[in-house]
């Protein structure tokens, strides 16, 4: 395909550096790992994606696929042929499902469920596209969800908040016995860049402290942005964000979007410059003494 060329073309006439490298490296963990803790790397969901391919590098840390058999929302469809790695890049791509209304979007997650205390931070250049570049965690049952990045990047006009103003939520849902989700408990918070810059104009860092049920505590570039602090009150439940949870980046179409006619069109869809998320590298530490 035209676009896995393009990119393993720049790998070979620039390589990506050794294997074993941390793009990482020299930049400090923001949060604070505690009084007599330090972080300790969490090999299994760090990567920074310097080799090329899908192969056993790749999967030994994550799967193409979502972790269920579901295909997404909206307009979605998820696809494993919509993921890459080159050019020291994790490539999410989206495309036209031909002959239909739908999107390929690629989708990649972690192979086994992470729980708090967690830090977790990834370096994402977001596609311009009207859909949702994502990193995020949801519980296996589909009931906790925490997101560290959503953000429509795309440029046309009338989206210019979206693209400026990147969002960090959790939900809590309540669902029936179909799965159908009957409540959502969810506070979204959204922040600029000085100056309004659309995101999609470079690489940004997204991260995220996963103390404990109750605090979330989300950074943008190594800076605080948001302390999330729930209370029991504020799930019916009573327990917050307590079970684990499985990593996912991806990009997405949001049915509250695509039913008011904001859909990515053919052309925007066609262009390779613009239809990819790019991830540099993620990391993710876990406090130890």
């Amino acid at each position: 395909m035209r676009w896995i060329l393009h990119y393993v073309l720049i790998a070979v006439l620039f390589p990506v550096g050794t294997a074993g490298a941390q793009d990482w490296s020299g930049i400090p963990v923001p949060a604070v790992a505690g009084p007599g803790k330090e972080w300790a790397l969490i090999q299994t969901l760090s990567d920074s994606f310097h080799y090329r391919g899908k192969g056993r590098r790749f999967t030994k840390r994550w799967r193409d696929t979502y972790f269920n058999s579901w295909n997404g929302p909206g307009l979605t469809e998820w696809d494993a042929g919509h993921s890459d790695v080159a050019d020291g890049h994790l490539i999410i791509r989206a495309s036209r499902k031909e002959g239909t209304e739908r999107v390929y979007c690629g989708v990649i997650t972690s192979r086994a469920p992470v729980s708090y205390p967690i830090f977790i931070e990834a370096s994402i250049k977001v596609s311009n596209q009207v859909l949702s570049s994502n990193l995020w965690l949801l519980s296996e049952d589909d009931r906790r969800e925490l997101d560290i990045l959503e953000i429509y990047g795309g440029d046309r006009p009338n989206q210019h908040y979206f693209a400026t103003h990147a969002s960090n939520n959790h939900h809590i849902f309540v669902r029936d016995a179909d799965n159908h989700i009957l409540e959502n408990w969810n506070d979204q918070s959204h922040h600029a860049l000085a100056g309004k810059v659309p995101y999609r104009k470079d690489f940004h860092r997204f991260g995220a402290y996963w103390i404990d049920p109750w605090k979330v505590d989300f950074y943008i570039d190594g800076q605080l942005v948001r302390r999330l602090r729930l209370t029991p009150q504020d799930d019916p439940e009573g327990v917050g964000l307590d079970r684990a949870m499985y990593l996912i980046i991806d990009t997405e179409d949001h049915a509250w979007r695509s039913d008011k006619g904001i859909v990515a069109t053919d052309a925007e869809l066609a262009d390779d410059k613009n239809n990819v998320m790019l991830v540099d590298w993620i990391r993710a530490y876990r406090p130890r003494e």
